[in-house]
């Protein structure tokens, strides 16, 4: 199998106006190309704060990365943004739609700042998105006229829609019902098998974190 993760933190430091908080201390994580990792554990350990390093989000902390087997503290701000857009899908709880766009436009935004070969973008796979988790009928609509649980599936589409490496996710399925968190699951799932999808997950779900190839458990220090 190919190794595409290789993330060692020492420390990452959190600051608040009151706090300062030490976090993902001597962390290590490797991770291999189509593997299912789901992340848990109570809030405040880091979850988020992990997904965001992974993502090439945050580099402020003290560690080593290496992403495809390039360090990634050497990349450049222009190297890091390709990255985000072409390599990496977010499905991030603070990943805000833009409220002056349609649903359908807030999706098809990635394929903008795509390169020539990603602009080959086939119309049947924008469709089979939509129609994997059932949001057809809301894509003329503006953010604000849908509800929490239409936007949690507008931010997933607009995620995946570029059939990315690694897509990280982060409690992808909060929001949702029964019916449309096994939408969701069972997409990722399928991307996974199909593509070779590497996928990480923040969850509080236990159930849905047994379902991936392995459960990384962060704990609070001590």
């Amino acid at each position: 199998m190919t190794k595409i993760i290789d993330l060692k933190i020492k420390e990452k430091i959190y600051k608040n106006k009151k706090l300062q908080i030490s976090i993902l201390n001597n962390f290590n994580l490797e991770v291999n190309a189509g593997e299912k990792i789901a992340i848990v554990g109570e809030s405040g350990v880091g979850k988020s704060s992990l997904l965001n390093i992974i993502g090439l989000l945050d580099r402020d902390y003290n560690g080593e990365y290496t992403l495809f087997d390039s360090r990634a503290n050497s990349l450049y701000t222009s190297e890091l943004a390709q990255w985000r857009n072409q390599k990496i899908g977010f499905v991030l709880q603070e990943s805000a739609l833009i409220n002056s766009l349609t649903i359908e436009d807030n999706i098809k935004l990635p394929l903008l700042y795509a390169d020539s070969r990603k602009k080959e973008f086939k119309q049947e796979d924008f469709e089979n998105v939509i129609n994997a988790i059932d949001i057809k009928s809301i894509l003329k609509k503006k953010p604000l006229e849908c509800s929490g649980g239409e936007k949690a599936r507008a931010v997933f589409a607009r995620g995946i829609i570029m059939k990315p490496q690694i897509i990280l996710a982060d409690e992808p399925t909060a929001s949702l019902d029964v019916e449309n968190r096994e939408r969701i699951v069972n997409l990722l799932f399928k991307m996974n098998k199909e593509f070779n999808t590497t996928i990480i997950t923040v969850t509080h779900d236990l159930e849905m974190a047994n379902r991936y190839d392995r459960e990384i458990h962060l704990e609070r220090r001590k």
